[in-house]
């Protein structure tokens, strides 16, 4: 026997069946409350209550597989019912599999009206159901949180529907390569993102990013609120994986501080992993907590993130990128490159200025075993430039202004940024900032495309930063191209003092120059923000005496005055 369901029809029913068993359970209940004798002709009213409420189910088994299963989006969809009756929950499972993937539904964990509402939520994307028949993107997120096994089995969701679902899934696959090269295809790509997400309502398109988060999260050309939205999904994920990891790493320390090594020599292998696990599930629950607008995300190896901070709307004047640099990773991000611009972004009280933390990928781990070798920028450079021209299509869906962007890398972040600027960085400031160098190959302007002849480029370096050692040193594989304080058409800045009025030099000024309000972090500020800038002070040293061997120089101050530079 064939059946025509219609989920609309299906859906006013269930919202009926509702209230009716709701009204009768409340006036019944006001009944026998307020009466002073038994009242048994009750009884069999909250009986049918009782019935009604028990069929809610069924029927919201029926809407979703009648949504599930329309495929040409009137409707209505024909279903066959075996011979011997047919199990309305072993359908809507087959149904959310055949919509979003083999396995699906069995991987959320759920089942009843929970499994029926997400899978009527999911589907609901293009489609006018009845107010309230599913969840809106607020709740299906809150839904997503409170049930990590969702989380993990929405990363898994394949796109195979019509409508809404096929576009996105035409966005991902096989291309032939256009006239103008693969760059035009990717562009197009980005457009066409754009433009269906756009298309939809807000809750629309925040619901079929969290449904396929794993092709939204990170999506050229997808709006960044979106992309937030796909991978609060994925943060939850990672966040279940991790806290199970965590527990594993923790019952396995304990047990090494019993085992056959008597001597101990296994005692704290486990504390350094430890740690970081601990510090990357802070972050998570902090981005959770705080609905942080995370516009890129991979947790795997050490981890690559990008996060919004502050906002870009009307208001916008500036947008900055802050590009980490050698130890970065997932479990020093917030304290790092996080805090950083969260910084910048917290000054500017107008609301004038949003900065992106990107980590979009692996950095090297060690200065010396690492950092000298190439292949880290120049996998990332490239990466960056993309992520740019996804930064400057929100920019422009965002604004009808043309905010200035500029691009900052610190230490290795700056080879990074160098190298992005031979794949077309999207900027219209570069700030190189105690940095490794203009990127690998790049020794002069002449190196760099057309499309960067109007970036203007500035740099810093604090006196007795060791970093002085390795710039413009290129051999091979190693190094970083030419040395940024001196790269022709470059302004060099001044680093200047601590807060304390103490000389921000040394070793510990590699880092020292993002102590806020110090020299280097407001020149560092007025370059992000388009203000006046401070050029390039003259340490100078004295020779101290000494009757113990070779006198050393020390530097007291600065010998001669910068310039300053309204660089608006």
């Amino acid at each position: 026997m064939r059946v025509e369901l219609d989920h609309a029809l299906l859906l006013a029913a269930r919202g009926e069946m509702r209230r009716l068993a709701q009204s009768v359970d409340a006036e019944s209940g006001l009944a026998v409350a307020t009466s002073p004798v038994t009242l048994p002709s009750l009884a069999p009213l909250r009986e049918k209550a009782t019935w009604l409420h028990e069929q809610l189910p069924m029927v919201g088994d029926l809407a979703a597989i009648a949504l599930l299963l329309d495929e040409d989006g009137d409707g209505t969809t024909v279903v066959t019912v075996p011979e011997g009756g047919w199990d309305p929950a072993t359908l809507v499972g087959q149904a959310g599999d055949q919509r979003f993937g083999p396995g699906f539904v069995e991987a959320t964990g759920l089942e009843g009206e929970e499994l029926s509402a997400l899978l009527l939520t999911l589907g609901s994307v293009g489609r006018d159901l009845p107010p309230g028949s599913a969840m809106t993107a607020a709740e299906l997120r809150r839904f997503v949180v409170d049930h990590p096994r969702v989380a993990t089995a929405l990363q898994s969701t394949l796109p195979l529907g019509t409508g809404p679902a096929g576009s996105l899934r035409s966005l991902t696959g096989p291309f032939m390569t256009a006239p103008g090269g693969a760059a035009e295809v990717w562009d197009q790509r980005r457009a066409d993102a754009r433009e269906l997400f756009a298309s939809l309502s807000p809750d629309d398109a925040a619901i079929l990013a969290m449904t396929y988060p794993s092709i939204v999260g990170n999506l050229a050309g997808v709006p960044f609120a979106n992309r937030a939205h796909a991978n609060t999904v994925n943060v939850v994920a990672a966040l279940a994986d991790e806290r199970r990891e965590l527990a594993e790493l923790r019952e396995q320390h304990a047990r090494n501080q019993d085992d056959w090594d008597f001597l101990g020599l296994n005692n704290d292998d486990l504390e350094g992993p430890i740690g970081n696990l601990e510090d990357r599930i802070s972050l998570y629950e902090s981005i959770l907590e705080d609905d942080r607008t995370i516009v890129f995300f991979d947790p795997a190896g050490d981890g690559a993130i990008a996060e919004l901070h502050g906002t870009i709307d009307a208001r916008t004047r500036n947008v900055g990128v802050l590009v980490p640099g050698t130890g970065s990773d997932l479990s020093n991000y917030e304290g790092g490159v996080a805090r950083r611009s969260r910084g910048f972004v917290n000054t500017n009280a107008a609301g004038e200025l949003a900065m992106v933390s990107w980590m979009g990928g692996d950095l090297p781990d060690d200065v010396v075993a690492d950092a000298p070798f190439a292949s880290y920028s120049l996998d990332l450079g490239p990466r960056l430039a993309e992520f740019s021209r996804d930064l400057d299509q929100e920019i422009g869906s965002a604004t009808d202004s043309r905010p200035s962007i500029t691009v900052a890398g610190h230490s290795y972040g700056g080879a990074v940024v160098g190298r992005s600027e031979l794949s077309g960085l999207v900027a219209d400031r570069v700030l190189h900032i105690e940095s490794a160098g203009m990127g690998h190959d790049v020794r002069d302007p002449d190196d760099l495309p057309d499309s960067q002849s109007s970036v203007d480029r500035y740099s810093m370096t604090a006196p007795g930063d060791i970093i002085e050692l390795t710039q413009g040193v290129q051999i091979g594989d190693i190094g970083h191209g030419a040395d940024p304080d001196h790269f022709d058409g470059t302004t060099r800045l001044h680093t200047g003092d601590r807060v304390d009025g103490s000389l921000n030099t040394g070793p510990d000024s590699h880092s020292g120059v993002f102590e806020e309000q110090s020299d280097a972090w407001r020149n560092m500020y007025e370059v992000f923000t388009g203000g006046v800038v401070e050029t390039y002070r003259s340490p100078e040293y004295q020779v101290p005496r000494s009757p113990h061997g070779p006198a050393i120089p020390v530097q007291v101050g600065w010998q001669d005055d910068g310039e300053r530079i309204d660089i608006r």
